[in-house]
């Protein structure tokens, strides 16, 4: 490519990971970036989202963090983090204290849309471009064009970046033989007034979650005075039909899934008059997320994990670091775009294949709890479970530091070492592509 000529960049989707992925970008010189966003209005949907250490990490990477600060109140290692509890009986099962580490969130949830709207202090405005939903993509010569719902067409470009969520166009575009899948769950989530549940007693303060053999409850009294309640039902779907997503329904449509909670949790539940309903999708996981040479894919839209480590958002983030370190090295190296695009796949690979092994590692410890405990009760059954820790120690995935990790592939890279990355996760070792 010509020092002269600029990149051209195209970012479809402006969620969290879109708008990561526009900020670091923005950081890459000589590169022109577009941004297209199907929603007529940028807002999101949902309740809460989790601001775990990783994310807090990216956050201040990218500019933003002091914009939470006036939401938390930070603890003196007393305050209470996350619970878990027998959702039956309101045992509790396990307890974790807050963390006073300046550089962790002093809080583990926030509103979706304060992070949305954080993200967007650092983008320029005008630079999204609303109501562009993206229907096709074709791939010619000279880069790839883009075509939208309203008949327009934009491009071509030279990257297209698919941030288009778990229902990607851009992935069906380019594996057009993945498919989603409905897992049989569920989830109710709603925020509502914290004095709307201050009659409640025995009510946690702090996350916590309240289980049962098949579901849980999630309950967390955030610290500006909101009350979050997040859940999942196991509803077959015999129609195939199930596509909610942030759809409104009353009371009476939640209510009944939960009748065997315990009291604390039923009089909870019985507060809200409406709640918003996600039916939850999945998919396997894609062997590579890169296509053609010119796109690529990021967080829900590369690996579908239906919302499995309440991290979805800083996976994004990490994918959006990963693609423009790898894009910003190939400029300076007068090396191709497609092969920084291989170089970004290769390294974050290991990771989502790690993370898809602690999927299949919650399903393998519940059926071995149930093949050695046959006699079990439900109750001894989840507690079995939590202090399992459901499927082994997960905190490698709160900690993981991609910024140090793709530091070291560069260091090894130029000492001309093999790079191996033994940081990933517990016995998972990855080979970092070398330059």
């Amino acid at each position: 490519m010509s020092i002269d000529k600029k990149l051209k960049v195209a970012i479809v989707g402006a969620g969290p990971g879109g708008l990561a992925a526009i900020i670091h970008f923005l950081r890459v010189p000589n590169v022109d970036l577009s941004v297209f966003e199907a929603a007529r209005e940028l807002k999101e949907i949902g309740a809460g989202i989790g601001i775990n250490q990783n994310t807090w990490r990216h956050l201040q990477l990218m500019g933003v963090a002091e914009k939470f600060e006036q939401f938390f109140t930070r603890g003196d290692g007393t305050k209470m983090d996350v619970e878990n509890r027998n959702g039956t009986n309101g045992k509790l099962i396990s307890r974790r204290y807050q963390s006073t580490d300046p550089n962790t969130p002093a809080r583990s949830r926030i509103e979706r849309y304060k992070l949305q709207n954080a993200l967007l202090s650092a983008v320029p405005k005008g630079l999204i471009q609303l109501n562009k939903r993206l229907t096709d993509i074709k791939e010619q010569e000279d880069g790839v064009v883009l075509i939208f719902k309203d008949g327009t067409s934009e491009g071509p470009f030279d990257l297209v970046i698919g941030a288009d969520g778990i229902r990607s166009v851009t992935r069906s575009y380019a594996f057009p033989d993945h498919k989603l899948s409905y897992t049989g769950k569920t989830a109710y989530r709603i925020i509502i007034p914290g004095e709307a549940v201050a009659h409640i007693p025995d009510i946690p303060q702090g996350s916590c979650f309240w289980h049962t053999k098949d579901t849980h409850i999630y309950t967390n009294p955030l610290d500006n005075g909101l009350f979050e309640i997040a859940t999942r039902a196991v509803i077959p779907d015999e129609t195939g039909s199930k596509v909610s997503w942030g759809t409104e329904v009353p009371k009476e449509e939640v209510v009944g899934h939960y009748t065997g909670y315990c009291e604390t949790i039923r009089k909870i539940l019985d507060v809200p008059e409406k709640w918003l309903e996600f039916a939850i999708f999945g998919g396997p996981r894609l062997e590579s997320v890169i296509h053609g040479g010119r796109i690529a894919l990021l967080g829900d839209a590369s690996h579908p994990l239906s919302g499995a480590f309440g991290a979805g958002a800083c996976f994004a983030f990490e994918d959006a670091y990963v693609l423009s370190k790898a894009v910003d090295q190939a400029l300076k190296n007068g090396t191709s775009i497609a092969k920084a695009l291989k170089e970004y796949d290769e390294f974050r690979a290991p990771h989502y294949k790690a993370l898809y092994q602690v999927l299949d590692g919650y399903a393998r410890t519940a059926e071995e709890v149930k093949s050695l405990n046959a006699e079990l009760s439900d109750d001894e059954f989840v507690e079995e479970i939590v202090q399992k820790g459901l499927a082994g120690n997960t905190k490698w995935i709160y900690e993981y530091d991609v910024t140090k990790v793709w530091q070291e592939k560069l260091d090894s890279a130029l000492k001309g070492e093999d790079g191996l990355d033994k940081s990933l996760a517990p016995g998972v070792a990855a080979i970092a592509v070398t330059a």
